[in-house]
């Protein structure tokens, strides 16, 4: 076990062995291969039935759940495979305790219905931002469910067949079809012991009830068999039972059925809002939507579908109900067809090809995942937002990226990171646990190992050299990417067999290397690191002309990127309007070390003062050792009233947005993120000539500064600027930038 991956399936709280997680699990279980696969279930009458008759071989990989071997694999599993919940997987007590988990770890979601009809809660930040892949089976729905619920569109994942379908065609060939009419009834929020409650079962005694429904199922040996959802209760049940149950009708709960049984026997389903209908129609079985109380259901629950479309397939009232029964003329309901595969091919889903789909899919995904090493992935700079970019780049591409901070600064909650994308930390700096509290305790100097070298050492606890060294001899990934120069060393030692890429990403600017890791370069440059990625070749050729760092065997020129959620899309590009004031937004370091950039925009503001130009504003955001010296020189020339200094922002696209323009005063700018931030949010870019701008901004039309005379010039012309032109320079940026193709460089790096 410790030299795979490992699986972890469950379902329905771990009560049953008869959904999508089980025969999916059931189907891929005996494969000998690189991932070891569970299953965890109660241990009730119903399961342990059933895992007596399970082979001896495929036994050992069932798990009963709150036991000790279930929580040692749930803590071990890499990916977790869910139907209902994350509840499925998860151990709720230790002992006799009872407790309660965090999903810690990537979701598939296998769904236990198809989507139609009701809409679910989940979006695609559920389970702490681990809903890597959702399945869905139902071909019209990966749009609106992206848009309605929030998903990104890697997150979903189309099959066109249940996995559980594999048994439901078994026994379609195997058990006797009988004239049984199914009547499936689902719960309604609206449900209590009130007055809708009460007309619903009414109207279903006034159907079964009829003397030409009796007559039907007496002259066609015909039985419906009415199963209720167990939210009903007893004492409902015992209205329904009291009247109508006889030899010819049977109510009972539906979670007391093999509910693929009755569908395989039944001839006939009725159901109302249940995605059963899909499972019925999946048989070529004919359906009746029956819904009464449609208009008070919508009140309370929204749906997939239009109202008209329901409305051309369901009956409304217990009459159309009856005369629809007695016809005998059933059709295969439109509704649920249509959103099925045009051509079924049961030899196909009977021989599990479906599921050996999805497995070889989620295989490759699992045995090509990749992991990236930080700082502080919960904070906010160059490198976090960069890596975010990478990362999201990398999920659209199909990968499985996991993040692993030193530290932990703030609640998941409280930072946008990449929709699926797993993180987690080493240690939190603000404690809850009792674990937590015990890493800090370790004081010994000697666990900040290579931290030595850093200087944020002063910010980080002794525990975290050790905790990256443990992480790294026993993660589960195939690529391992470091991040800070620090935690490179770190990966060089590290001999775990399963990591089979390591990269070191040189995020730092080589000028300032040494006062951020003193002395770290040298030492690195003692290795032979395997293979490095560097932002810019400026950059490289620094690292090499400045610090004599050439010791590795290949490297790749990845870039800088965005995350999608930090630009807008193309359709909310708008042209700037003539107006009295035009507003712009300069994105700065304000430090010592950028005083020359600094002056240049003092030497911009002096001169709109001097020309009394009054139309052009500059809002200035950033932070560093300068800031008061830098407000103070502009209150002393009374030039605040042109640039206004607005303090940090840590989200500079919603920023970006509210202005006219961007401007950069650099004329050492290194890797130009400011002037693809600026454009890919519908900006026109102005700048200097500089690494970073020519970089970037060549073949953008009009965006080199020459003089102060001429930025006016250009700012006043904004207006003469088409949305065709604006459009042009954002798909310029984006085909060289977008996280797309920075991913595809990486992935060139690591294959």
């Amino acid at each position: 076990m410790n030299n795979k991956y490992i699986w972890l399936f469950g379902e329905n709280n771990g009560n049953t062995m008869n959904n999508n997680s089980y025969y999916f699990w059931k189907h891929v279980v005996s494969r000998n291969d690189e991932i070891e696969k569970y299953f965890v279930v109660k241990k009730n009458k119903q399961n342990k039935q059933i895992y007596n008759k399970l082979d001896k071989d495929i036994k050992k990989y069932i798990i009963w759940q709150n036991s000790y071997k279930h929580w040692k694999i749930f803590l071990k599993a890499n990916l977790f495979y869910v139907s209902l919940s994350y509840k499925d997987v998860m151990p709720n007590k230790l002992l006799i305790k009872k407790c309660s988990m965090q999903v810690k770890k990537p979701v598939i979601y296998l769904q236990h219905g198809t989507l139609g009809m009701k809409k679910l809660g989940y979006d695609g930040r559920s389970y702490n931002n681990n809903m890597f892949r959702f399945i869905l089976y139902n071909k019209l729905i990966k749009e609106q469910f992206s848009k309605e619920n929030d998903f990104k569109k890697y997150q979903l994942y189309y099959s066109e067949y249940h996995p559980r379908y594999i048994e439901l065609v078994k026994k379609k060939e195997t058990l006797k079809s009988e004239n049984q009419i199914l009547w499936f009834i689902t719960w309604r929020e609206v449900f209590d012991n009130g007055f809708e409650t009460n007309k619903f079962l009414k109207d279903i005694r006034r159907v079964i009830e009829s003397p030409e429904i009796k007559k039907h199922q007496l002259e066609n040996n015909c039985k419906i068999k009415i199963c209720l959802h167990s939210l009903f209760t007893e004492k409902q049940m015992k209205y329904l039972t009291k009247h109508i149950n006889t030899k010819e009708t049977e109510v009972i709960y539906s979670s007391k059925v093999d509910v693929m049984d009755e569908i395989a026997k039944s001839s006939l389903l009725i159901t109302d809002y249940s995605s059963l209908g899909f499972d019925f129609t999946f048989l070529n079985k004919p359906v009746l939507l029956y819904q009464p109380d449609l208009e008070s259901y919508l009140a309370n629950r929204e749906i997939y579908c239009t109202v008209d479309e329901l409305n051309e397939y369901n009956l409304k009232t217990p009459k159309e109900l009856i005369d629809k029964i007695l016809s005998n003329k059933y059709e295969i309901n439109g509704f649920f067809k249509k959103r099925l595969p045009d051509k079924i091919d049961y030899e196909y889903v009977k021989k599990g090809k479906h599921i050996d789909k999805m497995y070889d899919d989620f295989k490759k995904i699992q045995l090509n995942s990749i992991a990236f090493i930080g700082y502080n992935f919960y904070g906010r700079g160059g490198t976090i937002t960069a890596t975010y970019a990478l990362a999201e780049g990398l999920l659209k591409k199909g990968y499985l990226v996991y993040l692993m901070s030193l530290k932990q600064t703030c609640p998941l909650s409280q930072i946008s990171v990449p929709y699926g994308l797993n993180i987690n930390s080493l240690y939190r700096t603000r404690p809850k646990r009792k674990i937590e509290h015990i890493k800090r305790l370790m004081l010994g100097k000697w666990h900040y190992s290579y931290f030595k070298y850093d200087s944020n050492l002063k910010y980080l606890i002794p525990y975290v050299g050790y905790g990256l060294k443990k992480y790294l001899n026993k993660v589960k990934v195939n690529t391992v990417v470091s991040t800070r120069e620090t935690i490179h060393f770190f990966l060089k030692e590290a001999k775990n067999e399963a990591i089979k890429n390591k990269v070191y990403f040189f995020h730092t600017d080589a000028n300032l290397v040494d006062d951020i890791f003193p002395g770290v370069i040298k030492k690195l440059n003692d290795l032979k690191l395997e293979k490095c990625a560097f932002v810019t070749e400026l950059n490289r050729q620094r690292y090499i002309e400045k610090l004599g760092f050439t010791n590795y065997d290949k490297y790749s020129i990845v870039g800088n990127s965005l995350v999608s959620d930090s630009i807008v899309t193309k359709e909310e590009i708008h042209e700037v309007p003539k107006k009295e004031i035009y507003r712009g937004i300069y994105l700065t370091r304000i430090s010592k070390d950028r005083i020359a950039d600094l002056n240049n925009a003092i030497e911009f503001a002096k001169y709109l003062k001097e020309n009394n130009i009054e139309n052009i504003k500059i809002d200035i955001f950033g932070k560093g050792d300068y800031v008061d010296k830098f407000e103070d020189i502009l209150y002393n020339n009374e030039l605040d009233d042109y640039f206004i200094y607005k303090g940090l922002t840590t989200n500079p696209h919603e920023e970006l947005i509210k202005y006219d323009f961007a401007v950069d005063f650099s004329l050492n700018q290194s890797f130009g993120m400011t002037y693809i931030e600026g454009i890919l949010n519908g900006l026109k870019v102005f700048a200097y000539l500089n690494y970073g701008s020519k970089e970037v901004l060549s073949g953008i039309k009009d965006s080199f500064i020459n003089s102060n005379e001429d930025l006016v010039e250009k700012i006043n012309n904004l207006p003469n600027i088409t949305k065709e032109e604006l459009v042009k320079n954002y798909e310029i940026i984006s085909s060289k930038y977008s996280n797309e193709v920075v991913a595809s460089k990486f992935i060139d790096l690591i294959k």
